[in-house]
């Protein structure tokens, strides 16, 4: 089984048609044909169903079209890895944020550009779980992201820089009865719609608060800058980050939050073994940026405790 088979599979699993697979791929329809039934007759399995008019996938066609797109992928990027070390350089730097982690670069970005002025910088923003797989699988040279899901990938041969541990603010509407209390407590949340971008359950979340305050209601979101929307037209509460910029939602007003809340840290991570200078240079930056930070902003706390 060839990569050039695969790249084929793969092609026609998202056309679903084989005229269109074929002008794509740059091949004849029987050629097209050819290569699918090799792939087919090496695994023994039907991985698509067609007729003469549509084409589909089968549901191991779909397994393994994710396989197979995954095993792809790799490969291209091992491809260029590869060739950029025998030539002894790197021409770009891959760099990975979460939901909130693009702000906690912004410090650093404007003298690691000026240091680097020729190099190509891939910066990509995705859900942890999805962050974290790449990272794993080499795609990213340095990811910036909390600890959430850490459980899935081994922390052997990291390095991991923390950037951010301090408590979470609560964003409510400037016209909300509770913003005339600072720090706000905790049980006072009650009878307040909370905007999460929490995927889980109703259950799940209550969970999460049920020892502070019994969750009456809330509604979903997927990026914090429609969490802060919500938020900003009074829709309810929503907890963020304390890096998180709110100036441009006028409506916005931030409060800390007794007991303090703290349901993340936040990371610089990078592999020991990854041969980037630009990207090891980056997580030095932030490190030498906000490591003073951390017991800085926990005497502010304490001193005004």
């Amino acid at each position: 089984m060839t990569i050039d088979n695969l790249r084929c599979f793969i092609i026609l699993a998202q056309e679903l048609n084989f005229t269109r697979a074929a002008e794509k791929a740059h091949i004849t329809q029987t050629a097209m044909s050819r290569k699918i039934t090799s792939i087919e007759n090496e695994l023994s399995v039907q991985l698509l169903t067609r007729n003469h008019h549509q084409v589909g996938l089968t549901s191991a066609g779909q397994e393994f079209y994710n396989s197979a797109s995954q095993l792809v992928e790799d490969y291209d990027m091992a491809v260029t890895q590869v060739q950029n070390t025998d030539r002894g350089l790197r021409t770009s730097i891959q760099i990975g944020v979460g939901v909130y982690e693009h702000t906690l670069l912004v410090p650093v970005m404007d003298r690691f550009t000026a240091c680097n002025p020729t190099q190509k910088i891939n910066c990509v923003q995705y859900k942890y779980r999805e962050l974290l797989e790449k990272f794993d699988r080499d795609h990213l040279d340095i990811i910036v992201t909390s600890d959430q899901f850490f459980y899935t990938i081994s922390k052997n041969g990291l390095d991991m820089v923390l950037l951010h541990d301090h408590a979470w603010v609560l964003a409510l509407h400037r016209d909300n009865p509770i913003a005339a209390s600072d720090p706000v407590e905790l049980n006072s949340l009650y009878n307040q719609n909370i905007i999460t971008m929490n995927e889980g359950s109703v259950n799940v979340v209550r969970s999460t608060f049920h020892q502070w305050f019994h969750l009456s209601s809330l509604e979903y979101v997927n990026t914090h800058e429609t969490k802060l929307m919500m938020v900003n037209a009074n829709r309810g509460v929503g907890f963020i980050p304390l890096f998180v910029n709110v100036n441009n939602y006028p409506n916005i007003v931030t409060r800390k939050l007794n007991p303090p809340y703290r349901p993340r840290k936040y990371y610089a991570i990078i592999k020991k073994y990854n041969s980037n200078p630009y990207a090891h240079q980056l997580v030095s930056m932030l490190e030498d940026y906000y490591t003073p930070k951390l017991w800085i902003r926990e005497l502010e706390t304490q001193s005004s405790s």
